[in-house]
C-alpha cells in the first residue's frame, strides 16, 4: 500500500466533502470521488495486501515436481531454489540426475548495458559449495559460522545455464567449458530439451550413506541478473511476450521509463550503523522474482510501487507511462477566473491516518530472508487524541534495506498529506496529466497558491462543451527530503556446531605395560578441536582397516 490507499477510504470519511460555497450536494460528492479515488489507488491496495502473505509466496523456495507450477523473472539479484522439472536414476541406483528451472530469461531494456546473467553461489542444506577447478565439482562446503565440512566432496556435479542447453557458465570466480545440457541428462536431445529463454541449472549427485549424502537436499542459488534498473524491468515486463503483457513499443512511452531509470539511479545518503556516513548509488532498484503466476498488470504495479512510481495510461495518445513520486514544480495554475463551477475538498478521518509503518521485504545479507523497518512518527507531532494506526508494506522485488527505509518515509509523509480535490476546468488543459503539479487559489478555502499533484483527468460533455474534471491530492515537497536513514548489520550466522566443526584427532600413541601388575595397553591421542564426548578405538588384527571413531554428542 502507498499513500493513494488510504485514499481510497475517503469515500466513507468522517470530514465528507467540502465545496467552496457550502456543504450543499456533499453527500452526492463524496461517494462520488471516493469511487473514483478507488478505481484510482487499486495499485497501492494491492501492494499493502502482499503486507498479510509471507515474502516469498513459493517462488524463491525450492519446488518438488510440479507439472503447474509457473516459472517466475528474475530481475536483479536474488537468492532462490528452483522447480524441479525432470529427474533420473542411474542403472547402478547410485547417481541421480535433476533438472531445476530458475527463471525466464528476460527480454530486451532500454539501457544498453542492461542484461546478462552472472552465477554467484550455490548453497545446499544452508551451506556454501565451494568448487573445486572445474567450477562444476563440489569440493567442500562451508556453513554460516565460516566451518568447512568435506563430506560433499566429489558427490556434486552442478552445471547451469543461462538462456538455452547450449549457454553453460561457471559461477563467478571460476573458468571451464559447460558441456551442452542435453549432452549430459539422460534421454535429452537437442530436439526434445532446447530449454530455450530458460535460467537452470542440472546437478548430477552420487549418494554415499557412508558421509550422509543421500538426497538432493535443499539448493539455494544466488544468482544476478543485470537488469534492474526499474525503468528497464517495466519496459520488459510491459513488451515481453512470453510473461508479460506484450505490448507494443508505439504504445509504450519509453522517454518516461528512462526518466525513471535516470532518477533511479541518483544516489542517497545514510549512515552505516558499523561504518558511519555512506552513500547509496542507485536510489531504487528492482532485486527480486516476479510471479508470472500473477496477474500481469499487477506485477507491473508492483514493479512501479518499489521504485516509488505508479502506472499510467494515457486514453488520448493511447500510451502506457509511470509517473514518479517525486519533488516537482508547478505546471499550471487555477483560481476562480479559469475554474469551472465549484471545488470539492475532502480529507481522511482522524482515526485513518497512519503514523507508523512497517516495511517488511527479503534481505540481502540474509540470503533474502525476511526482516522489516518501521519508522514511527514522534508523539509531538501527532494530532490531539491522534490513535495509533501502523502501515504495513511488503515488498517482494527489493532486498536493500536504505531502499525500504526511503520508500517507508516516502509513503508514511505522504499518507499524512491526505487533502484531496477536484474541479472541472475548460478543454485548454487537455495537456495535463496524471502526475503533474498544479496550484490553486481559492479565497473561501483559503487557498494562496497551494500545490495538489494530479491524480486522474477525465473528459465530460455538455450543453456547454467539453471539460476536464481534475482529481488531485494535496502536495509538500517535505515528503521526500528524507533524511535520518540508518543502516543496520544483520548477520545470518546462527553459532550452531556442525559436524564440519569436529578436526581430526592426533595419531594415538599406544603403550603396552606387559611387566606389570595389571598387564594393559593404553591408547592416547589429543582430542580434536569442536565438542568432543569421547574416542572410540577399534583394534583389528587387518592393518588396513584400523579405524578410529569420534563421538560427538547429540
Amino acid at each position: 500500500m502507498s499513500f493513494l490507499s488510504g485514499l481510497a477510504s475517503f469515500g466513507k470519511a468522517a470530514f465528507g466533502v467540502v465545496t467552496d460555497d457550502g456543504f450543499l450536494g456533499s453527500a452526492i460528492r463524496t461517494v462520488g470521488l471516493g469511487l473514483i479515488l478507488s478505481k484510482l489507488s487499486s495499485n497501492a491496495i494491492k501492494s499493502n495486501r502482499s503486507g498479510t502473505r509471507n515474502i516469498d509466496q513459493g517462488v524463491r523456495l525450492q519446488i518438488r515436481p510440479d507439472s503447474q507450477a509457473k516459472i517466475p523473472v528474475l530481475y536483479g539479484q536474488a537468492y532462490f531454489g528452483g522447480n524441479i522439472f525432470d529427474a533420473r536414476m542411474s542403472d547402478d541406483n547410485k547417481t541421480m540426475w535433476y533438472a531445476l528451472a530458475l527463471s525466464e530469461k528476460s527480454g530486451g531494456s532500454l539501457s544498453a548495458s542492461a542484461g546478462g546473467y552472472v552465477f554467484n553461489d550455490v548453497y545446499r542444506n544452508n551451506q556454501r559449495i565451494v568448487f573445486q577447478s572445474d567450477g562444476i565439482t563440489s569440493a567442500y562446503s562451508v556453513d554460516t559460522n565460516g566451518t568447512i565440512d568435506n563430506s560433499i566432496a566429489g558427490l556434486f556435479q552442478i552445471y547451469l545455464y543461462a538462456g538455452d542447453s547450449t549457454a553453460g557458465q561457471t559461477p563467478q570466480g571460476y573458468s571451464s567449458v559447460v558441456p551442452d545440457a542435453y549432452s549430459l541428462f539422460p534421454e535429452w536431445t537437442q530436439e526434445t530439451h532446447p530449454a530455450t529463454d530458460l535460467i537452470f541449472a542440472i546437478i548430477r549427485v552420487r549418494y554415499s550413506r557412508d558421509k550422509n549424502v543421500t538426497e538432493l537436499g535443499d539448493i539455494l542459488f544466488q544468482v544476478t541478473n543485470k537488469m534492474h534498473t526499474p525503468g528497464d524491468v517495466v519496459y520488459d515486463y510491459l513488451s515481453n511476450n512470453r510473461y508479460g503483457l506484450g505490448i507494443d513499443d508505439s504504445s509504450i512511452d519509453t522517454a518516461s521509463l528512462l526518466a525513471l531509470n535516470t532518477y533511479s539511479n541518483s544516489d542517497v545518503a545514510y549512515n552505516d550503523e558499523g561504518t558511519g556516513a555512506q552513500t547509496l548509488p542507485s536510489r531504487y532498484q528492482i532485486n527480486g522474482l516476479v510471479d508470472t503466476d500473477e496477474n500481469s498488470l499487477s506485477n507491473v504495479e508492483n514493479i512501479c510501487s518499489a521504485a516509488a512510481s505508479w502506472l499510467s495510461y494515457d486514453t488520448q495518445a493511447g500510451v502506457w507511462s509511470v509517473i514518479i513520486n517525486k519533488d516537482g514544480f508547478s505546471r499550471a495554475s487555477f483560481n476562480d477566473t479559469n475554474v469551472l463551477g465549484n471545488v470539492s475538498v475532502g480529507s481522511t478521518g482522524l482515526t485513518d491516518l497512519y503514523n507508523s509503518v512497517k516495511v517488511e521485504f527479503p534481505h540481502r545479507e540474509l540470503r533474502d530472508s525476511g526482516d522489516f523497518i518501521k519508522i514511527e512518527i514522534p508523539e509531538d507531532q501527532r494530532n490531539p487524541n491522534e490513535p495509533d494506526n501502523t502501515l504495513v508494506i511488503t515488498y517482494d522485488i527489493i532486498n536493500e534495506p536504505v531502499q525500504a527505509e526511503l520508500l517507508g518515509f516516502i509513503e508514511l509523509k505522504q499518507s499524512r498529506v491526505d487533502l484531496v480535490v477536484e474541479f472541472q476546468v475548460d478543454y485548454s488543459y487537455l495537456g495535463l496529466k496524471a502526475g503533474d503539479i498544479v496550484t490553486l487559489t481559492n479565497a473561501r478555502l483559503a487557498f494562496s497558491f497551494k500545490k495538489f499533484r494530479i491524480i486522474s483527468v477525465s473528459e465530460s460533455q455538455s450543453d456547454d462543451g467539453i471539460s476536464l474534471s481534475i482529481n488531485a491530492l494535496e502536495y509538500d515537497a517535505d515528503v521526500y527530503s528524507v533524511q535520518d536513514i540508518t543502516r543496520f548489520t544483520r548477520s545470518n550466522a546462527d553459532g550452531i556446531i556442525t559436524i564440519g566443526q569436529i578436526g581430526t584427532p592426533s595419531q594415538p600413541q599406544i603403550t603396552k605395560f606387559e611387566s606389570n601388575s595389571r598387564p594393559r595397553v593404553q591408547l592416547e591421542s589429543i582430542s580434536p578441536i569442536g565438542v568432543v564426548e569421547a574416542l572410540e578405538f577399534w583394534i583389528s588384527n587387518d592393518v588396513n582397516t584400523n579405524e578410529l571413531h569420534v563421538v560427538t554428542p547429540c
